[in-house]
């Protein structure tokens, strides 16, 4: 079953976990784009929390409340991000983060003239998919899209979309931030991991097929993170689960 999961479960405190992540640095790759930085609320095999503090995921508050430090930068991120999930979840959630990112000192909350794009995508509504809707990832989505508009992002909201709609935005957005010096995509919703390999659930997922259905008919969490184009810095936030749900009867 593919579920957030609600605050009232018993949070016992989890060791922190950083992804072993081998990021280029300067100069960028020949095609002129910066190498995607994934950030995960949950490690491999966890459940994230769809209401917690702030009405909405830990994961999402933990970014919330970084990107409103003036003086952050991106060095600080990944442990800012791990600490404050921890926190804010009571130890249920342990953020998967990269182990190192480059470059260091760039700033969170712009500070000049610099092209920053920002596309939030949350799925919340699983009414047609035969799931649990998530209202924490919908009152998230304006949180998170008030809190990079805030960071000086040009920032588009899109929610509940099918298949189609979400391969449609995730084209139209690598395109506009070819022309970005930094771009940032905030995706959540029903999420599951199989085989190492993270899926988002659109909202029109054949919830009856099971894990049958992940090839065809949900977005790979890779794919969401290689349309992501511009020249600087490319960050992705993924606040779903990853649980491997082969086992589980779908609701």
């Amino acid at each position: 079953m593919w579920h957030f999961s609600s605050f009232n479960h018993d949070a016992g405190t989890k060791g922190a976990t950083m992804t072993n992540v081998t990021v280029p640095s300067s100069p960028l790759p020949s095609n002129g784009v910066a190498p995607a930085l994934l950030f995960h609320a949950v490690s491999s095999g966890e459940l994230a929390l769809d209401q917690g503090e702030g009405g909405g995921n830990p994961f999402a508050s933990a970014l919330i409340e970084t990107l409103a430090r003036p003086q952050a930068r991106l060095g600080e991120l990944p442990d800012a991000l791990r600490t404050l999930t921890e926190v804010k979840s009571a130890g249920y959630m342990t953020a998967d983060v990269p182990a190192a990112v480059t470059p260091v000192d760039w700033p969170l909350v712009s500070r000049g003239a610099e092209n920053r794009k920002a596309l939030v995508l949350v799925i919340s509504d699983y009414e047609k998919a035969g799931l649990t809707s998530l209202a924490g990832a919908a009152h998230d989505a304006g949180r998170i899209a008030t809190a990079l508009t805030e960071a000086g992002f040009a920032t588009k909201t899109v929610l509940d979309l099918d298949q189609a709609g979400i391969e449609d935005e995730l084209i139209a957005f690598g395109a506009e931030s070819r022309s970005a010096d930094a771009a940032v995509i905030y995706t959540t919703g029903h999420g599951v991991e199989v085989d190492g390999r993270v899926y988002l659930l659109p909202a029109d997922y054949p919830a009856q097929q099971g894990n049958a259905a992940l090839a065809t008919c949900a977005m790979p969490l890779r794919e969401i993170a290689a349309s992501i184009q511009a020249r600087a810095v490319n960050l992705v936030f993924y606040g779903g689960c990853r649980e491997d749900s082969s086992a589980a009867a779908c609701p």
